[in-house]
């Protein structure tokens, strides 16, 4: 799977990566359950999937009020039905400990202080799926506030599967709620323990498990879930621990996404080929797509060229003009929605600014930078 990320995991984002991966299974971006019940009367802005492209698709949601979360449990179902689909799961967040999640609004990895909260939160989403979907959690080991030894996370897993999950995505490191660090310095300072969700695979048999932090390639993935086999007495490492039963990759799959999705599917997922052959061909998918979005919201849209070209400002990681690639797609970008803003005021702007179609700049991005026809052909299993 593929984490639930801000302003990454959005609807342009898992249309790019449905080029790379068929299978794996994609995030969106937390909803937050307020915000939803406020725009109960338009949820696209919010909630906004194509099934038919992105599944299987995730829901998560972020919030502390069982009542509040159980109503926008109902507006997502609800959501998903006017599709003529379903959402894979929906996911409680108890695991983000950023300043303005876990601090201000006291959600997060801040309800990994109460699991008798959770499990009351969990156990009214479960009442108002009524079984349609699965309700899972995402969490850490526990908080420099609380404790996050074995004994407390095995005690939150407890609880809350009393409520009915059977899931969870396990963020192997403590929250630090005590200090006040960034979102990415709380990825990174506390120290990984991965071993703790194989630990809970084994005392809790009848519930699911996913190992989060740290994974940045299959091959770290699969020797969580793949990393055994008979001879080896169907153990983990040299622990005598079973295996997870999947992996979750984060900023990997942003920063990487070449590397770390184009062979998911063939390496986890049984497929016998991988949906993309060479970044040519997944470019001259997003083209259609980025052209398509444009005309049907509005070129001049002031918020709309960001998203667009975001999902591929790492497209070329690890490769020559990479960077340059990158800093001419953030420029194109920012000179895009400047220009909207000017033309919402009445200004004269230079129509081709804002008016050429979105894969036009990408192609100039890349003859920009230069990315050479050899990089964009060569197959991706040579790289």
């Amino acid at each position: 799977a593929v984490a639930p990320m801000m302003e990454v995991t959005d609807r342009s984002w898992r249309y790019f990566a449905r080029g790379l991966t068929r299978s794996t299974l994609l995030y969106t971006e937390m909803q937050v359950d307020t915000k939803l019940l406020h725009n109960a009367a338009n949820l696209e802005p919010f909630l906004g999937a194509d099934f038919t492209v992105e599944a299987p698709l995730a829901l998560q949601l972020g919030g502390s009020e069982p009542e509040l979360l159980a109503d926008a449990t109902s507006l997502a179902l609800r959501y998903a039905a006017e599709q003529q689909s379903e959402w894979a799961e929906i996911n409680l967040n108890c695991g983000c400990p950023s300043p303005t999640v876990a601090g201000k609004n006291c959600f997060g990895a801040k309800l990994m202080l109460e699991p008798e909260r959770v499990r009351r939160i969990v156990a009214a989403m479960v009442r108002r799926s009524c079984g349609r979907v699965p309700i899972t959690v995402k969490h850490r080991l526990g908080t420099d506030v609380g404790g996050s030894d074995y004994r407390t996370t095995l005690n939150f897993v407890r609880t809350v599967q009393a409520a009915g999950c059977r899931h969870f995505v396990v963020h192997a490191r403590e929250a630090i709620l005590g200090r006040k660090l960034s979102p990415d310095q709380n990825r990174q300072i506390p120290p990984l323990k991965v071993d703790v969700p194989h630990r809970l695979a084994l005392d809790v048999p009848e519930c699911t498990f996913s190992v989060n932090g740290g994974l940045k390639s299959l091959s770290a993935c699969q020797e969580h879930v793949l990393g055994w086999s008979e001879e080896e007495d169907q153990h983990w490492g040299d622990n005598n621990l079973p295996p997870v039963h999947s992996a979750m990759v984060g900023r990997a799959a942003w920063y990487a996404p070449f590397d770390v999705l184009s062979e998911a599917d063939t390496r986890f997922y049984g497929a016998s080929t991988n949906p993309a052959r060479d970044r040519r061909g997944v470019l001259e998918r997003y083209y259609d797509y980025v052209d398509a979005t444009a005309d049907s919201e509005g070129a001049s849209s002031d918020d709309q060229a960001l998203p667009l070209f975001r999902p591929l400002y790492y497209a070329f990681t690890g490769l020559r003009n990479s960077k340059r690639f990158r800093i001419c797609l953030v420029e194109a970008a920012r000179a895009r929605t400047l220009a909207s803003q000017r033309r919402r005021r009445g200004l004269v702007v230079a129509a081709d600014l804002i008016d050429r179609p979105p894969s036009e700049v990408i192609r100039d991005a890349l003859d920009a930078a230069p990315i050479d026809a050899g990089t964009l052909d060569r197959p991706l299993s040579s790289d």
